[in-house]
């Protein structure tokens, strides 16, 4: 009895001090858009942090300095000059939302459509708008159309305004991944409603906000349902002190589309 009690001490101290937090179908997001489309771009939680509660995700980074890919585990920023680089875990994020990805749902799309397109042959086969959905769409593209901004410096403008600095990229004849999040429209103001992909090249060479696509051979998409929804709000005095009052939904529409 001795010497299988000293094998179970043994055993429990060699535990891994580092488990994921996420529950199976849960979407963990930090802050929210309209905090974001306020101009809120101070970091409230580490990288670190953040991929305790899921291995995919999207978001941003302090300061709005560049596209935030959670990708397999790994985390991508795409700066505003397109540069993709492995950013260290004490950097900070201001928004982002992660999940643990297990596709419920797989099909393939054919060449030749447009990200709208791709889109509506998502819809037809989500079994619900009332919950949320990660979305991963792989293969090759004859072209994804993108875009990302610099980091902004305090007083920070509102979002509307940084995005007026970005930088735009079109990305011909490449292979990757579009990290994406459908959210229901009741979370408007949490979230950005419908679809948001971030898109990341294969050889991590390019990426960034996507604003349209044209699909090439291989595309397939895979789909995790979401039914749970943790949200977490910055301990800031900058957040408690915004007005989070009345419907941005105007805005994060022309934020968030590609400028003709």
């Amino acid at each position: 009895m001795k010497k299988l009690f000293m094998c179970m001490a043994v055993v429990a101290l060699n535990l891994p001090a580092f488990t994921h937090a996420a529950a199976p179908g849960t979407v963990t997001q930090w802050s929210t858009i309209d905090a974001l489309l306020k101009g809120h771009f101070q970091g409230s939680v580490t990288l670190a942090e953040v991929k305790r509660h899921g291995d995919f995700g999207l978001g941003t980074f302090e300061a709005l300095d560049g596209e935030l890919i959670l990708l397999d585990g790994k985390m991508y920023r795409i700066d505003g000059y397109g540069k993709v680089s492995e950013p260290a875990d004490t950097v900070k994020t201001p928004f982002v939302a992660v999940a643990e990805f297990k596709a419920d749902i797989k099909l393939e799309v054919p060449a030749g459509l447009t990200l709208a397109e791709v889109q509506a042959r998502v819809d037809a086969v989500l079994p619900s708008k009332n919950v949320f959905y990660a979305v991963r769409v792989m293969g090759k593209f004859d072209e994804v159309r993108t875009r990302s901004v610099s980091g902004q410096k305090e007083p920070y403008p509102t979002l509307a305004e940084a995005v007026k600095t970005q930088s735009l990229f079109t990305i011909a004849k490449t292979e990757g991944t579009l990290v994406g999040l459908w959210c229901p429209t009741y979370a408007k103001t949490l979230n950005v409603p419908g679809y948001h992909f971030h898109y990341l090249s294969a050889d991590r060479t390019a990426g960034g906000h996507v604003l349209g696509l044209v699909t090439g051979k291989d595309v397939t998409v895979q789909v995790a349902v979401l039914r749970q929804l943790a949200v977490k709000l910055p301990e800031l005095a900058t957040f408690d002190a915004l007005d989070l009052t009345g419907d941005n939904s105007k805005v994060l529409h022309a934020v968030e589309s590609e400028r003709k």
